[in-house]
């Protein structure tokens, strides 16, 4: 299991390019027997346009908007997905569960810029 912030994801890094692909891709691995898995890389992975599951909101000043991105992650092994793990992002805007209780709501709207991301498994 590898879990943190990457602060680079899918579309996101500027040297992309020179490798071919994000340094998420490069953590996940691909055609070994060592391949992590985390739903939230493989959504953002498999499509380009369309919403995307986010852990993180800055507030750009120039634009007087927010970027959300894609940065934290929880990536498992094959043995341990096949545990039936649950993700969850605890996105204040997204969740409606967080949404719904406003105490939860604000502090995870004020305790950073990245919003946790959780696993349930059973080991």
């Amino acid at each position: 299991m590898l879990l943190g912030d990457l602060n680079d994801g899918p579309g996101l890094d500027a040297f992309e390019n020179l490798f071919g692909r994000s340094s998420v891709e490069i953590v996940l691995g691909t055609g070994s027997d060592h391949t992590l898995f985390d739903p939230h890389a493989a959504r953002a992975l498999g499509q380009r346009l369309g919403a995307m599951p986010t852990t993180s909101r800055f507030w750009i000043r120039p634009e007087k908007r927010f970027l959300q991105a894609l940065l934290d992650y929880i990536m498992v092994s094959t043995q341990l997905r096949a545990g039936a793990p649950e993700w969850r992002i605890w996105h204040p805007l997204d969740d409606p569960d967080c949404w719904g209780k406003p105490a939860l709501r604000d502090a995870l709207v004020t305790a950073s810029d990245h919003f946790p991301v959780t696993l349930d498994i059973e080991l």
